[in-house]
């Protein structure tokens, strides 16, 4: 019978020899002794640090949910159409935390609501959030839109540029009757100082002068202040819930909103002889010879 000139390959890997045998049963029972049987395995994707141990944030949703009120300009108006172009042309600079997140000014932040212990209205203080929230509008109609008080830069607490705003007293009212209707519900919840809308900040690694400098600028060049300064602009309220807080510098937050309130827009002269240049820089100044707003640190100190 004649041999082939070409060994059967497949026969000598599908059928190992006892020496390689041998070799990988040792090498089994070496390896085998530490490590569990992989039904045994318990991984968890978020995890991604190695201290305590947090639940993914689906679990962490079917125990707590968490909200935030903010008052920012409409969709698709000429001022928020501005800022977004703003925020992609100052990532060029370098992410910061100001992108996590469109612009607005912070009404209410950090509302916690703890689920239920019952399963049929397990989320009812949800539900009741909201009404509270429509009801506190409807008694407060002097909502207007917040007054444009120029641009900032401060250096405490952290580096930052922000424009300054204005928002009338009725906001203050409206968040003292949601936060005393609702604050013994909710695991949390925070009255926001509602002076500012953040163009850039990072608490993380704060942001050089010189870049705040250079953002100024920017914004100086790339925002439409005019339209907010002439016809008050278009504003509104939005409940939103938050999803997912994203721990990355620069990638925004998962947002849903549940439910938007129109703002209504002073009535003003439909012309004017004044200058636009120099009726914004009236707004500024007038807007700054009001007191300024509380801090949350003081508003806390006088609710003690």
């Amino acid at each position: 019978m004649t041999q082939s000139l070409f060994p059967d390959t497949r026969s000598s890997i599908s059928t190992p020899g006892v020496m390689s045998s041998s070799v990988s049963t040792r090498a089994t029972s070496i390896h085998s002794e530490n490590l569990p049987d992989f039904n045994d395995f318990n991984l968890d994707p978020f995890n991604l640090n190695g201290g305590s141990v947090m639940p993914a944030p689906h679990r962490l949703r079917e125990a707590r949910r968490s909200f935030v009120l903010r008052l920012e300009p409409c969709e698709g108006s000429a001022l928020q159409t501005s800022l977004k172009h703003f925020q992609e042309q100052s990532y060029l600079y370098h992410p910061n935390q100001a992108h996590n997140t469109t612009p607005h000014v912070s009404i209410l932040g950090k509302i916690h609501i703890e689920r239920g212990s019952d399963f049929a209205s397990k989320w009812k203080v949800v539900d009741e959030l909201v009404s509270v929230i429509q009801e506190e509008i409807d008694r407060h109609p002097r909502l207007h839109p917040p007054s444009f008080a120029g641009y900032e830069i401060a250096d405490r607490p952290t580096r930052s540029l922000f424009l300054r705003v204005n928002v009338n007293s009725a906001y203050r009212q409206l968040a003292d009757a949601v936060h005393y209707r609702m604050a013994k519900k909710c695991t949390s919840l925070h009255i926001r100082p509602m002076d500012r809308i953040a163009l850039a900040y990072n608490v993380l690694k704060s942001v050089p002068r010189s870049t705040l400098q250079h953002l100024r600028d920017l914004a100086r060049n790339t925002l439409n202040i005019e339209d907010w300064v002439l016809g008050g602009g278009s504003w509104q309220l939005t409940l939103y819930e938050v999803m997912l807080e994203s721990p990355v510098v620069g990638v925004q937050h998962q947002l849903n909103p549940v439910q938007h309130w129109k703002i209504h827009s002073k009535e003003k002269p439909s012309s004017s002889v004044i200058p636009t240049s120099l009726r914004i820089k009236l707004a500024v100044l007038s807007t700054r010879l009001h007191l300024t707003p509380k801090s949350e640190d003081d508003f806390q100190k006088e609710k003690a």
